[in-house]
């Protein structure tokens, strides 16, 4: 059971019913002129409002919840709930819109109609305008700086982030049901959320809800679990109750326990450390904050600023600083190197429940059983925020890498906020009280937990989905049935998918094969494209060569011919031998020239027929050219269609390949749990 919820803690809320009550005379004009419009103020508008409607139990000489509204300046110091009103131009953020115009209970005025909406509207407008006293007064500038998020240095680790390989599968306590839920735990930068159980600590993924290990916490229950800024650590703080307290480290991927420090007297409410794991602060009952040297358990420094049970303590995410809050409401600052105070911060009127850091370390955020959330800036060391949850005591409260806030309020709700502190979601109700609530790497999924021990892992973007897990797992032995019914399922399952994937590889091996005989064909195909076109150009060479020899040819002939000619007529009818000879041999060369005319002439005709021919071949290649161009084309589509066939084949098949090999690998560790 949870301590830190019991007693007054719960008596808080009811605080701030007390803001405004009652009704009286008389309200004036402020929609006079069009400068009233423009420049709203106490002074000249919303004092005779709270005249008319306010003042018979909110003055000075009776303050109904410790509120005044009967002069400017005891307004702004607030009741007893805190500030009721803040000059940042957030009215729906104001104590005071909220309750008048019946966003909150108790409504004011009590048993009275709503203020008639044209001075809600002036209400409304003053605040927005810069809560201001009268005409003199000036706007401020609204605080945007500080609720601007700086850009931090993320901390994320290089690489796949930290996830458990090989955990412990034992469960040291085996319980019918879970106890209330302590503390609820989310890996900066991995799907893990860590849940806090009796004498243990469970491990699941948050986007599947499976159970991934059970980290053993002999020395009691974990009242608080917190990752190391890059994830690789697991922070817990817990113990028993009068009994002993400590905070233990754990690495997330073996499950191993690096280091314990502390031996308090009484159970640890928390405990954190910094950025550089060298430094590890926690708090309890003893109302001391104490921190650690993490490497060598040293105590560093023995912090007494608070009168009460301290159940918050948070190091800002860049190690400076040191939060730590308790049960009277005290919400301290410390410098985180040299254990000096930083800032006293007492606005809340409630026990301080969680405290939470936003990324860039420039804002806390508080949340305490009085109903409300603040914002405090580091720098000013003023709250510039006040969220009232409209819920009961806030009991959780947690910063994601956004800036946005998940809340856990004893209404039984889970509420989840933007950065800038409106209200965007809220969950299903719980059984019982929430009391811790954590929102996960990626902000996709909240886990939070409630009284009766409940745990829901939800969808942010579908709560209708929220799957049940558990901070009490069933033993080893059970857990190890189920594994091998899920293994007997799963082989079952395989079995049609191996033989899919043959015949998607087989399927596909055709189709390669195929595609590569047409390619072959094609490029064969090409080559003699190639090689006939060469043959045409050869030809039309070879026969350019003989048309460019036959003017020489005919020429020569008719120089023989008319030599020969010129020689018969000379000899006329004598029988001289020797010229007879001569002429012989001339009408011998004749011939030879008229036979290699003749041949030429023949042969360049018979090119043209070669030519013709070769062409012809040629267009005949080129077709089957395109044809097998076609096919190749067809098939690698083929080999496409049956390459992504065999991919999904094998993605069907390897996705449950997988699914066996991790349920194998549960059922070796189950097994090694059951016999050990």
């Amino acid at each position: 059971m949870k301590i830190r919820i019991h007693g007054n803690a719960i008596r808080h809320v009811l605080l701030a019913a007390g803001v405004l009550t009652t009704l009286t005379p008389a309200w004036a004009e402020a929609e006079k002129s069009p400068e009233a419009a423009v420049k709203i103020t106490y002074e000249d508008h919303v004092k005779p409002i709270f005249r008319e409607h306010c003042l018979t139990c909110h003055n000075q000489g009776d303050k109904r919840g410790g509120l005044a509204l009967d002069s400017y300046g005891v307004l702004m110091e607030g009741g007893g709930s805190g500030e009721v009103v803040y000059d940042d131009g957030d009215a729906d953020a104001s104590r005071l819109w909220q309750l008048v115009n019946h966003d909150d209970t108790p409504v004011m005025p009590p048993n009275q109609p709503k203020i008639p909406a044209k001075q809600l509207e002036v209400l409304r407008a003053w605040i927005e305008g810069g809560i201001l006293e009268n005409s003199g007064s000036k706007a401020k500038e609204k605080k945007k700086n500080a609720l601007a998020m700086a850009t931090p240095s993320t901390g994320k680790p290089e690489g796949p982030p930290p996830m458990p390989k090989s955990l412990p599968q034992s469960v040291p306590v085996v319980t019918p049901r879970a106890a209330a839920i302590t503390a609820i735990g989310t890996s900066p930068w991995a799907p893990l959320v860590a849940v806090a159980g009796q004498k243990q600590i469970v491990l699941y993924h948050t986007e599947t809800g499976e159970l991934l290990g059970i980290l053993p916490f002999d020395e009691g229950i974990p009242q608080s679990l917190r990752f190391s800024k890059d994830g690789r650590y697991l922070v817990a703080g817990g113990g028993e109750h009068s009994v002993h307290g400590i905070a233990a480290v754990y690495n997330i991927e073996t499950g191993e326990r690096m280091a314990s420090v502390g031996d308090e007297l009484d159970t640890v409410f928390d405990a954190d450390c910094n950025d550089t794991m060298s430094r590890i602060a926690l708090g309890g009952p003893q109302k001391m904050l104490r921190i650690f040297d993490a490497t060598d358990g040293t105590l560093l420094f023995d912090l007494k600023k608070h009168t009460d049970w301290i159940y918050g303590v948070a190091f800002s995410p860049d190690g400076v600083l040191v939060a730590s809050s308790d049960r009277s409401g005290g919400l301290c600052v410390w410098e985180a190197d040299t254990g000096r105070l930083y800032l006293d911060l007492t606005d809340h009127k409630g026990a301080v429940n969680s405290v939470s850091w936003r990324d860039d370390s420039n804002v806390l955020a508080s949340a305490s059983s009085d109903g409300t959330v603040k914002l405090w800036d580091m720098v000013s060391g003023k709250a510039i925020k006040s969220i009232s949850v409209n819920g009961g005591a806030v009991m959780s409260v947690r910063f994601d890498h956004k800036g946005q806030l998940v809340t856990a309020t004893s209404d039984r709700k889970v509420r989840l906020f933007d950065a800038n502190g409106t209200q965007i979601k809220e969950f299903p109700p719980m059984k019982e009280a929430a009391l811790e609530a954590a929102i996960s790497h990626d902000s996709q999924h909240v886990v939070y937990g409630d009284w009766s021990g409940e745990v829901n892992l939800t969808p942010v973007a579908d709560p209708s989905k929220a799957m049940a897990i558990a901070a009490n797992p069933p033993p080893a032995q059970e857990r190890l049935k189920h594994v091998e019914q899920t293994l007997a399922g799963i082989r079952e399952q395989l079995a049609p998918l191996i033989q899919k994937q043959a015949e998607a590889q087989a399927n596909l091996d055709a189709a390669k094969k195929a595609s590569a005989d047409a390619e072959t064909q094609l490029n064969q195909y090409r080559g003699e494209v190639t090689a006939t076109q060469q043959k045409v150009t050869d030809t039309v060479a070879a026969s350019k060569q003989k048309q460019d020899s036959i003017p020489k040819l005919v020429t020569e002939s008719r120089d023989q011919h008319d030599a020969i000619i010129a020689a018969r007529l000379a000899l006329g009818d004598a029988t001289d031998p020797a010229k007879s000879e001569s002429i012989a041999a001339a009408e011998t060369k004749l011939a030879g020239t008229l036979t290699t005319l003749a041949q030429s002439r023949r042969a360049i005709t018979e090119s043209a027929k070669q030519v013709a021919e070769f062409q012809k071949q040629v267009v005949d290649l080129q077709n089957k050219v395109k044809t097998a161009e076609a096919s190749v084309n067809d098939l690698k589509l083929k080999v496409d269609a049956a390459d992504k066939a065999f991919q999904a084949a094998k993605a069907a098949h390897d996705a449950v390949a997988g699914q066996l090999s991790e349920q194998e690998r549960k059922k070796q560790e189950l097994v090694s749990a059951v016999n050990s």
